[in-house]
C-alpha cells in the first residue's frame, strides 16, 4: 500500500507492503505527544537538580586530576598526561588511553568560571548526560513504535534505579552511554531514510560516533555497526536487491560504502580532539588502547556469590546475572516479551530497526564474555546496552498491548506495567541518592542480595556520612578549639573535600584501611562497606561495636560511622614498633611485647571483634612463644573475618608452630585453613597453587597435581588456572605436560602469549 507523508514531521513514513501496518504508521493523540515531551522535559530539569546532593564516585578524583593534566598539555605542553599516573604515589591509572572529553570539558569550565564546588558542578553535567540519554531511548521508541512506547521508555529508563544512580557521578559510563545510544537512534533513522543520505543524517551519525569514542575507545564498534546496518539493509531490504547483477547497483553500493567510510573517518579524528595520547600517534596508539580495553590491567577484589573474589576471577556469567539481578522487573518482563513475541514485532516494526535493536545491546555483552574481558563494579561497564535494552523492552511491551483487543483488557495492562514501575520508584524516593545500590524483587532485594553481591562499591555514600558527622559534632559541643579531631575515611579524597572548608580550623582528614584501623591514629571514622569480607557483612560482624551512626539503604548499611572511644589498640601498636628500634634494649623490648599484649587484650575487651587487636596479639604471643596463645588467636582471628589475608595468616602461625613442635596435628591445621580459602574463593588459582605445592613440599606431589586439575575443571575460562597449572607441572618435573599445558594455554588465551612464552623459555631453559 501507498503512504502519504506526515505533514507534523514533514518525514516520509518507511514504505510497508503487508496488510498490518506498521506500529510507526499509527496516528498518536495530540495529548500523549504533549504527554511525552512534558515528561522529558520534566526528567531533563529534575535528573540534574537530583544530581546536587549525590557523592562522589571512586573514580572521579582521578579522572578530574588527569583532565588537569590533559589542560596543562594543550596549555602550557606539559606531557604528564601521557604517562596516566597518580600526582601522589605515581600509582598507573592507564588514563592516558581514555579520551576523557567529559572530564576535560567539565574541568575547563570549573576553572574558567572559577567555581567553588567542582564536583556538584560535574553531577549537573553528569546528570544532564544521564538525562538526554534518557531522551534519546525514548525517541527511538517513538520512531519505532509511536508515542506511547516512547513515553514508556521514558518511565523505564528514568526508573531504573543503577542508570539514575550512575547519571549522577560516573563520568566514563554515562556519556559513553550517552554517545553509543545516539548514534545508534541516527544509524536507525539513516536506515530509515535509505537510499537517501541527507548530510544533516550523516553529520548526526558523525558526531555520535566522535562523542562516543571522545570517552572511550570502545566507541570504535560504532564504525562497523554503520556498515553492518547500513549494509543489511542494501542487500536484503533494498527495493533494488535483486538487480544484484546490474553494474548501476555496485556503482550505488560503493557511492554509499564512501559516504559511510568518510562519515567514520570524521568521527574518528573528530574524537580525537582531546585526546593527547592518541594526538602523538592517531592510529597506534588508539589500537593500543582498543587492546588494553579488552583486558584491562585492574585487578579489583569484589563480591560474588557470597565470597571475596578479583575480577580477574569472575565467572563467564558474572555480567548477565549480575544485570538479571538488578535490572527492574518491568524491563526483564518487556524484554522477555521481545523475545517471545519476536514473530509478531517482526510484522508490526520495520524489521531493520528490531535487528538494529537486538545487536547493539547484545552483542558487546556477548564479545565481553567471549572475550573474557576483566570487568567489575556490577554491570557498569555494560551501562551503554541499557538503553538499547529498555528499548527492546519498549517494544516488548507496546507488542503485548497491542495483543490485548478489549479496552478493559488494555487498562489492566496499564495498571500491571504501573504497580512494576511502583517497586523501583519507591526505591528511588526512599533511598535517594543511593538509588544504584539496587536488587530487584525476582533476586530478593537487597535484603537477599547484602554480603551476597556488591552494594556501594562507588562509595557513593562518603558524602551523608561525612554531612552527618560534621552536623553531629557541632551541635553536640564535640569540637575542641585546641585540638583538630582526626577524621579517618577508606574514602579519604572524598572525606577530604567535603571537609574543605574546615580542615584549617577543626578537622584533620586521614585515610584508613578497615582492617588496620587499629594502627592509626583517629577520633572519628567513616567506612563505606566496599572491600569488606563478605562473610563479616552477612554474619552481622559489621558494622562493628563502636558505630555511632550508619547510611542505609533499604534498612542495610553502606556506610559506618565509628567513634573511638578507647586507643588501647593503637598505643599497643606503637609499643610494637619499638621491637625493630636498633637502639631498644633485651628489657625494653621486653616490656613493650608485655604492655603491647595488656593494651591489646584491652581493646579486646572494648570490642571481642576487634580484628587488628586479635592480629596484633597473635603476633605478640608468637613473638615470645607462646604458640597455644597465639593459635588460640589465630582461631578467633578467622573466626571473626574468614578472608583470604587472614586464613594465611592463621596458616602461617600453625605452620610455625609445626615447625617449632613437630606436632603433625598443627600441619593438618594448615591444609584446612589452605582449603578454606579455596572454599571461600574457588576460583583464585594462585591459592590451589599454593596447596598444591605444599603437598609437593612434604613429598605427595600426586595429590597437588589433583587439586590443579580441580582447579582446572573449575575454571576453565581462566586463564591464571591453566597457567598456574602448567607452572605445578613444571615444579614438579613433569616438563612435558607444562610444556603442553602451555601450548593449548597460548592458543585458547593469545592476549596473555607473553606470559606463556616466558614460562616455555624458563621450563627448556633448565631441561
Amino acid at each position: 500500500m501507498k503512504t502519504k507523508p506526515n505533514a507534523r514531521t514533514n518525514e516520509k513514513p518507511i514504505q510497508h507492503t503487508g496488510k498490518i501496518p506498521l506500529f510507526e504508521e499509527r496516528e498518536s493523540p495530540r495529548w500523549l505527544r504533549r504527554l511525552f515531551w512534558a515528561t522529558a522535559a520534566a526528567i531533563i530539569i529534575a535528573l540534574p537538580l537530583m544530581s546536587l546532593n549525590a557523592g562522589i564516585s571512586g573514580d572521579e578524583f582521578v579522572n578530574y586530576e588527569h583532565a588537569e593534566y590533559v589542560y596543562d598539555y594543550f596549555a602550557n605542553g606539559d606531557t604528564a598526561c601521557m604517562h596516566g599516573v597518580k600526582r601522589d604515589n605515581k600509582e598507573p591509572t592507564h588514563l592516558e588511553y581514555y579520551g576523557q572529553s567529559f572530564d576535560n570539558l567539565t574541568y575547563c569550565i570549573n576553572r574558567w568560571f572559577h567555581c567553588e564546588n567542582p564536583f556538584e558542578v560535574r553531577h549537573f553535567l553528569n546528570a544532564l548526560n544521564g538525562a538526554l540519554l534518557i531522551l534519546v531511548i525514548g525517541l527511538f521508541l517513538v520512531k519505532s513504535c509511536g508515542y506511547r512506547a516512547g513515553l514508556l521508555g521514558l518511565l523505564l529508563m528514568f526508573l531504573s534505579p543503577r542508570l539514575i544512580g550512575h547519571s549522577f557521578n560516573n563520568p566514563k559510563d554515562i556519556p559513553f552511554a550517552l554517545g553509543y545510544a545516539f548514534t545508534v537512534y541516527q544509524i536507525m533513522l539513516l536506515v530509515k531514510e535509505l537510499p537517501k543520505t541527507s548530510f544533516k543524517r550523516l553529520a548526526f551519525v558523525a558526531l555520535g560516533i566522535a562523542l562516543a569514542n571522545s570517552v572511550r575507545i570502545g566507541g570504535l564498534l560504532l564504525i562497523p555497526y554503520l556498515f553492518l546496518f547500513c549494509g543489511s539493509w542494501y542487500f536484503f531490504s533494498n527495493p533494488e536487491k535483486k538487480g544484484w547483477k546490474s553494474g548501476d547497483y555496485w556503482k550505488k553500493a560503493c557511492v554509499l560504502a564512501g559516504k559511510l567510510l568518510l562519515v567514520s573517518a570524521a568521527g574518528f579524528f573528530l574524537s580525537l580532539a582531546l585526546w593527547p595520547y592518541a594526538l602523538r600517534n592517531p592510529i597506534r596508539h588508539p589500537l593500543e588502547s582498543l587492546q588494553m580495553m579488552e583486558h584491562f590491567a585492574t585487578n579489583l577484589r569484589q563480591i560474588f556469590e557470597g565470597g571475596n573474589i578479583m575480577s580477574t576471577d569472575a565467572p563467564w556469567y558474572y555480567l548477565p546475572k549480575y544485570m538479571l539481578m538488578s535490572i527492574p522487573g518491568a524491563v526483564l518482563i518487556g524484554l522477555a516479551a521481545f523475545f517471545l513475541l519476536i514473530k509478531r514485532l517482526w510484522k508490526r516494526i520495520n524489521p531493520q530497526i528490531l535487528f538494529i535493536t537486538f545487536f547493539a545491546f547484545f552483542f558487546p555483552v556477548f564479545y565481553i564474555i567471549y572475550k573474557h574481558s576483566n570487568v567489575y563494579g556490577g554491570w557498569r561497564h555494560v551501562l551503554f546496552t541499557y538503553p538499547l535494552i529498555v528499548a527492546a523492552a519498549g517494544m516488548g511491551w507496546e507488542g503485548m498491548y497491542d495483543l490485548l483487543k478489549k479496552p478493559a483488557a488494555k487498562i489492566a495492562a496499564y495498571v500491571v506495567t504501573g504497580l512494576l514501575l511502583l517497586f523501583p520508584l519507591v526505591h528511588i524516593v526512599k533511598n535517594h541518592p543511593h538509588e544504584y545500590v539496587y536488587y530487584n524483587g525476582f533476586a530478593g532485594g537487597l535484603d537477599k542480595c547484602y554480603g551476597y553481591y556488591e552494594t556501594d562499591y562507588y562509595q557513593h555514600s562518603t558524602r551523608a556520612a561525612t554531612l552527618w558527622l560534621d552536623h553531629y559534632l557541632k551541635t553536640n559541643n564535640k569540637l575542641d578549639p585546641n585540638r583538630k579531631i582526626i577524621i579517618a575515611s577508606n574514602d579519604n579524597n572524598a572525606l577530604t573535600y567535603y571537609l574543605r572548608k574546615d580542615t584549617g580550623t577543626h578537622y584533620q582528614p586521614r585515610y584508613l584501611r578497615y582492617y588496620e584501623r587499629g594502627n592509626k591514629d583517629w577520633d572519628y571514622a567513616i567506612i563505606v562497606n566496599s572491600y569488606i569480607c563478605a562473610y563479616q557483612l552477612q554474619q552481622g560482624f559489621w558494622p562493628p561495636k563502636n558505630t555511632l551512626h550508619t547510611i542505609d539503604v533499604d534498612g542495610k548499611p553502606i556506610c559506618a560511622i565509628l567513634e573511638r572511644r578507647d586507643k588501647s589498640d593503637y598505643e599497643a601498636y606503637l609499643l610494637t614498633q619499638r621491637l625493630s628500634d636498633p637502639n631498644a634494649s633485651n628489657e625494653e623490648k621486653v616490656d613493650a611485647v608485655r604492655q603491647a599484649i595488656a593494651n591489646y587484650r584491652h581493646a579486646l575487651q572494648e570490642d571481642p571483634n576487634n580484628e587488628s587487636a586479635i592480629l596484633g596479639v597473635m603476633n605478640m604471643y608468637q613473638a615470645i612463644g607462646r604458640l597455644d596463645s597465639a593459635l588460640y588467636f589465630a582461631d578467633r582471628l578467622v573466626q571473626v573475618c574468614p578472608s583470604e589475608n587472614f586464613l594465611s595468616t592463621a596458616a602461617n602461625i600453625y605452620l610455625d608452630a609445626m615447625q617449632r613442635t613437630n606436632n603433625q596435628q598443627y600441619l593438618n591445621r594448615v591444609f584446612d585453613l589452605k582449603k578454606q580459602i579455596i572454599t571461600s574463593n574457588p576460583r583464585s588459582a594462585s591459592n590451589y597453587y599454593e596447596l598444591a605445592m605444599f603437598y609437593a613440599r612434604i613429598g605427595n606431589p600426586y595429590e597437588g597435581q589433583n587439586i590443579m586439575q580441580k582447579c582446572v575443571e573449575k575454571n576453565k575460562g581462566s586463564f591464571s588456572a591453566h597457567y598456574y597449572a602448567a607452572l605445578y607441572a613444571a615444579q614438579i618435573g613433569r616438563t612435558q605436560e607444562a610444556v603442553e599445558r602451555l601450548e593449548k594455554c597460548r592458543k585458547k588465551f593469545p592476549s596473555h602469549k607473553e606470559e606463556c612464552e616466558e614460562l616455555l623459555g624458563q621450563i627448556q631453559n633448565n631441561r
